[in-house]
């Protein structure tokens, strides 16, 4: 049975034309070379993340190692950043910037796209991206493209610019309330409440002779 790949001379003639990670993340430790402080503090900052989404010749499966059940399950085999990237994506932490080839194989008269990758803008928190996702509309302010994303958060003017009452954070408040227990919450309401009755019973109560 012959292949469905196309067939090429060697490695040589695959072209790389990936980009450097991490190229646009801003510095956000404020600090200078000199020790002094009057660096760019950034606000809810995020880093570029990428994660490789298809190749021809690996035969991944599905969405490759961005698929998160991919790489829980270890259907394929990921990198350490690519691990890290899909529990951030898990954690509701990641905003997806886009697709991009970044591998192409030349085949004379055309080429063609072997690996394609998805960039991600992941923050420290959930509510990090969901700041980001809603202020950057506000700002007008753009995510980039794939190949090269635009993960830095809010300068402090940036900031300030920003109309919080526009911004949803129904999302971050569910996350809050369910971590609640509420069961134990309420068990521990009417222990309380015991408690105090017991409380003013014995204070009320009059001494025996």
């Amino acid at each position: 049975m012959c292949s469905p790949f196309p067939c090429y001379k060697g490695v040589s003639d695959v072209e790389d034309t990936d980009t450097i990670v991490g190229v646009n993340d801003a510095n956000n430790n404020g600090w200078n070379d000199d020790g002094t402080c009057s660096g760019q503090i950034v606000i809810f900052n995020g880093q570029d993340n990428r994660c490789k989404n298809w190749d021809m010749f690996a035969g991944l499966l599905g969405g490759g190692c961005c698929d998160k059940n991919n790489v829980f399950l270890g259907l394929v085999p990921c990198k350490e950043d690519e691990k890290k990237l899909a529990k951030l994506n898990d954690a509701g932490k990641c905003h997806e910037v886009g697709e991009y080839c970044s591998k192409k194989v030349s085949l004379g008269f055309t080429k063609i796209c072997v690996e394609k990758k998805k960039s991600f803008c992941c923050f420290n928190s959930k509510l990090g991206r969901i700041f980001n996702e809603q202020g950057r509309i506000q700002l007008k302010k753009g995510w980039g493209s794939g190949e090269s994303p635009q993960c830095r958060g809010f300068t402090p003017e940036e900031f300030q610019k920003l109309d919080f009452s526009e911004i949803d954070l129904s999302e971050f408040i569910a996350d809050i309330v369910g971590s609640f227990d509420i069961g134990k919450i309420q068990a521990d309401s009417v222990k309380i409440q015991e408690k105090i009755q017991n409380n003013i019973e014995n204070a009320i109560k009059k001494p025996t002779n």
